[in-house]
């Protein structure tokens, strides 16, 4: 008997006919892209996230991309990223040409803050900081951290969605 990873076959099973009557109503309008089920999706993330607007893009990869090239980020440059997480953490750091630096996390699963102080160099110029397991870290110490040292803070937040800490929303 192969006992599964992943409950995905279970828990499409108990959410099945939702899901398939949602698929068939957007694949019925023929507009699966840039649609209205795409804009209530986009109203309901900013609604839960407290943000005023949300992008949908194809994967929290490329959402980590985006942002990495909006914050600045180039070739060459930097990026604090935890040594405990998904490739897809470091991935569009390499994407975007630069360089990831692996940190030992904490107890938190998050960036060990004394260990990222020592990781810090000239050419550092972001962190990405990785939300696990519908987790989110205090976000008061690591964003001390990361304005002490002068770099933007990237979330992930992919698999915290909906998650929060002392009030404040994941992402």
């Amino acid at each position: 008997m192969t006992v599964p990873y992943f409950g995905v076959a279970r828990e499409f099973a108990a959410c099945r006919d939702e899901l398939m009557t949602a698929i068939e109503e957007v694949l019925a309008t023929g507009r699966v892209l840039q649609g209205p089920a795409v804009e209530s999706l986009e109203a309901a993330l900013a609604d839960l996230t407290g943000r005023a607007r949300a992008v949908a893009v194809n994967s929290c990869t490329d959402a980590l991309y985006f942002a990495l090239v909006a914050a600045g980020v180039e070739p060459g440059h930097e990026v604090l990223v935890p040594d405990f997480s998904f490739v897809a953490s470091a991935s569009p750091i390499l994407r975007a040409g630069a360089v990831p630096v692996f940190v030992d996390v904490g107890d938190d699963d998050n960036l060990d803050l004394e260990a990222a102080a020592r990781a810090v160099g000239p050419r550092t110029r972001a962190m990405v900081i990785v939300h696990l397991y519908g987790h989110m870290s205090d976000p008061d110490p690591i964003e001390g951290f990361a304005t002490r040292h002068g770099l933007a803070l990237i979330e992930d937040a992919a698999q915290a969605i909906g998650a929060g800490y002392a009030g404040r929303p994941a992402g």
